[in-house]
């Protein structure tokens, strides 16, 4: 993790090139200062969680980087789950065995909705790319 300190940020203001095109404070202020960057950077976040234990009314699953996340999602009877595809290639939410999770081709932006009234565990893949596996946990 980068730290920048007071320090460092103080003197981006006051830095200056001595006469080669004005890169001190005023250019600076004006918008156009091209000296050392400064980056302050954020806490490294914990890890993505792919599995969702916790059972919910409505829940959403991305598909990104030709996976779902969650790759497993506990939910309560009665939930509708959203699927949407954030990658630009195709996807589908299609059932393992004999399911009933049977999306069309998501395109990129597109998504696919589907309620759970029965309890039980429904796994299901992609059939663009088989790789790609999912599992919905009903309670």
């Amino acid at each position: 993790m980068a730290t920048v300190t007071a320090a460092s940020v103080s003197s981006v203001g006051a830095w200056s090139a001595g006469g080669h095109g004005g890169y001190g404070r005023h250019s600076a202020e004006h918008g156009y200062f091209r000296g050392p960057a400064v980056v302050a950077m954020a806490p490294a976040s914990v890890a993505a969680q792919t599995t969702s234990t916790a059972p919910t009314a409505a829940s959403h699953v991305a598909i990104a980087g030709f996976a779902y996340s969650p790759s497993t999602l506990t939910v309560s009877k009665g939930t509708t789950a959203t699927w949407t595809n954030n990658d630009s290639a195709p996807h589908t939410v299609t059932s393992s065995g004999s399911g009933s999770l049977n999306s069309p081709v998501l395109r990129g932006g597109g998504s696919y909705t589907f309620t759970f009234k029965t309890a039980g565990t429904f796994s299901y893949y992609c059939n663009v790319h088989p790789f790609m596996h999912g599992t919905v946990v009903v309670k």
